[in-house]
């Protein structure tokens, strides 16, 4: 017995609308995941900035990042450039904890990275001569500097 094609073309219709929402949500692996990589970067506050340091003696900015990342067993790239080139853009609306920020300083020079904690904050190694710490992502010295979000996990 063969079913009518507008019955075929229905059903396979909703298995793909059904498919498509269970891989646009976060499954609880993945946010577990991402709580795993918040907690290790909030446990580094305090700790100093170092040029080129990615782990709790010093940190840069991507220092930082993939260090949370790697403690819950995701490789990311080492520099800012290639994280930001990694993932996925997002408008900062989207943002979810564990996504990068990405900020321009030093005249459109120096690129910047931070690990959004939800609730509009950020951690992130700002300088020499200043620890890890939270800022408020819509201060007005982020807010300007922004350029985009990029998400490494799904």
């Amino acid at each position: 017995m063969s079913l009518p094609r507008s019955v075929v073309l229905i059903a396979l219709t909703l298995i793909g609308l059904l498919l498509g929402g269970c891989a646009s949500r976060p499954t609880p692996d993945h946010l577990a995941l991402r709580q795993h990589i918040v907690e290790t970067a909030l446990g580094q506050l305090g700790r100093p900035y170092h040029y080129g340091g990615h782990d709790p003696d010093g940190f840069d900015c991507s220092g930082l990042v993939q260090f949370a990342y790697s403690e819950a067993g995701v490789i990311v790239p080492r520099d800012t450039r290639s994280q930001r080139d990694a993932g996925k853009t997002l408008s900062l609306s989207e943002a979810q904890p564990g996504d990068l920020l990405f900020y321009r300083f030093e005249n459109g020079g120096g690129l910047h990275v931070g690990l959004y904690l939800g609730d509009g904050r950020m951690i992130h190694a700002p300088a020499s001569g200043r620890q890890v710490s939270l800022v408020e992502v819509a201060s007005p010295i982020w807010k300007k500097r922004y350029l985009e979000t990029i998400r490494l996990l799904p």
